[in-house]
């Protein structure tokens, strides 16, 4: 068996026995994977497990490691690691398991730190680079920094003022996908959480001030001038 190959069987095993594929993907989904994202999930196990590598491989780096799927993320490298559905490509692969070992999740470390012990320092150049562009695009704090815009331009519709404060409304919200409705107080309390959430992990992960929910808009795009400078930067190294 390859050292690659037993790279990967002993981190489906670890992965397996401690029921981690269930749990803590998506930042939207939180500590809870909703139904949907298990489908996808499922699905693309199917395929791999199936031999189709490339339809897997699409649901793995198209829909799933761009809600902030960690596995999917990981997946996205060891095919590109050993060509199953895609071209073989281990400078890709180590920018994608460098991705996925954002939680430092042990597992995800050691498959990272063994394949970037393999490179000289040009090709990790070159693998800092495309793990840059990643960071950008998929990386924890990114994500959750546009959940945070999307969920604040929802807020400010119904504000006034410069500040958001807490938005009220007699209005009853129906979501009829879920089947369910609310009050709008109960709506947007639940949206300006959900921001709190969110920024309380982007501040965490900066080492910054904690900052409310209650933003301004300046406040906001300083917020987000942070988390641009710090995905620009390397942190594994």
């Amino acid at each position: 068996m390859s050292i690659r190959l037993k790279i990967f069987v002993v981190f489906v095993a670890c992965f397996a026995a401690s029921g981690v594929f269930a749990l803590d993907f998506s930042i939207n989904s939180g500590s809870v994977v909703d139904a949907k994202t298990l489908s996808v999930q499922a699905k693309a196990e199917e395929l791999f497990e199936r031999g189709d590598y490339k339809r897997a491989h699409f649901i793995y780096r198209h829909e799933l490691a761009p809600i902030g799927d960690k596995y999917a993320q990981y997946m996205v490298g060891f095919m590109s690691l050993t060509g199953l559905g895609v071209k073989e490509d281990p400078v890709l692969a180590c920018a994608w398991y460098r991705l996925a070992a954002e939680r430092k999740a042990p597992e995800f470390v050691a498959v990272r730190d063994e394949l970037m012990a393999q490179f000289d320092a040009v090709d990790m150049d070159r693998v800092d680079e495309i793990y840059l562009r990643l960071r950008r695009q998929y990386s924890d704090v990114m994500l959750r920094m546009r959940l945070v815009r999307g969920d604040y331009e929802s807020m400010i519709e119904s504000s006034t003022g410069s500040r958001m404060g807490a938005p009220t409304s007699p209005v009853t919200i129906v979501r009829p996908r879920a089947g369910t409705s609310m009050s709008g107080d109960a709506y947007y309390g639940q949206i300006h959480r959900r921001m709190q959430k969110h920024l309380d992990h982007i501040t965490a992960t900066l080492d910054i001030e904690p900052v409310n929910a209650d933003l301004a808009v300046d406040e906001l795009a300083d917020l987000e001038r942070k988390v641009d400078a710090f995905v620009a930067l390397v942190d594994d190294r």
